[in-house]
């Protein structure tokens, strides 16, 4: 019986044919058509979680958006009056995982709830705890239902244009020993000589980074800026490579004090695409920029 849920939600998608269908009209037969609430999505085999173009769009200020997608709207459709009747409507959520791929989903947690059953309780195959003439929101269901991973929200919040997720963090955070709460200059680079936020070597061997570089305009037309901070007096080269990694600029490359710098890179000369401009401190690479050049 769980290829009646594993198999969609984890391979195919979701599609709108019995028994995949909300247990409102099943009369207690959860084979049985029911209420539609995924909207004509016909499954491909394969690895192919795509996005369904044909299920209308959850707008994030709808005060019903979730990020737990499809487990969110079986939820909604069967517990929400304005959802009571058995013709098709949009559901607010349909249009997430596994039917689509928006950012904010929680794919994690619905996996592990529709690995608990809760996909098969909204088609009408209840918890083994349920028993005739009882409500369907069992002890064991509703304690799928509120589990928690404790991680409800991202910790950087989305960007409003491409690519749209938060800048990756550098992997040389709280383990480098900065300390949290670290207010950093308005150019946004770390004072890395400032004794409280000194590089130092961490309880797992790690250290902070002795340079650290960002971009300004990215993506960017004619040219963009990159400043730059490093530790201690060394080396520093940036060199600007594209996709396939040939070196297309050298922006800097001579001995320098430890400070603050800023370099231009003026790339009218080159084709639109993405480039990677790279930092090196005496001749170890230490972070990579993408940068993406627009007509």
């Amino acid at each position: 019986p769980r290829s009646v849920d594993l198999l969609p939600i984890f391979h195919t998608g979701v599609p709108n044919l019995p028994p995949y269908q909300l247990a409102t009209g099943k009369a207690g037969n959860p084979l049985a058509a029911g209420k539609p609430f995924i909207n004509n999505f016909i499954p491909t085999f394969g690895d192919m979680l795509r996005l369904n173009m044909a299920v209308p769009v959850t707008q994030r200020s709808d005060p019903n958006f979730s990020s737990l997608g499809l487990i969110q709207a079986a939820v909604l459709g069967l517990t929400v009056p304005t959802y009571s009747g058995t013709s098709l409507q949009f559901i607010p959520n349909m249009d997430g995982f596994p039917n689509g791929r928006r950012l904010e989903d929680d794919v994690t947690r619905i996996e592990l709830q529709a690995v608990s059953g809760v996909a098969l309780a909204a088609i009408g195959l209840w918890y083994d705890d349920w028993a005739i003439g009882q409500s369907p929101l069992t002890p064991k269901l509703l304690n799928v239902l509120t589990y928690s991973t404790g991680v409800e929200s991202n910790d950087k919040q989305f960007q409003s244009s491409f690519p749209y997720v938060a800048i990756p963090h550098s992997g040389f955070g709280v383990c480098g020993g900065i300390p949290a709460g670290t207010v950093f200059p308005s150019n946004n680079l770390q004072t890395m000589n400032d004794p409280a936020v000194k590089p130092n070597k961490s309880n797992l061997g790690l250290s902070t980074p002795n340079a650290l570089m960002k971009t300004g305009q990215n993506p960017f037309k004619e040219e963009t800026t990159l400043d730059y901070h490093i530790a201690e007096d060394a080396h520093v080269s940036i060199v600007v490579y594209d996709i396939n990694g040939k070196m297309v600029k050298i922006l800097e490359d001579q001995d320098l004090p430890a400070g603050d710098y800023q370099v231009k890179w003026r790339a009218g000369e080159v084709t639109q695409g993405m480039y990677i401009a790279r930092i090196l401190v005496d001749g170890q690479p230490v972070q990579s920029l993408k940068l993406n050049k627009t007509n």
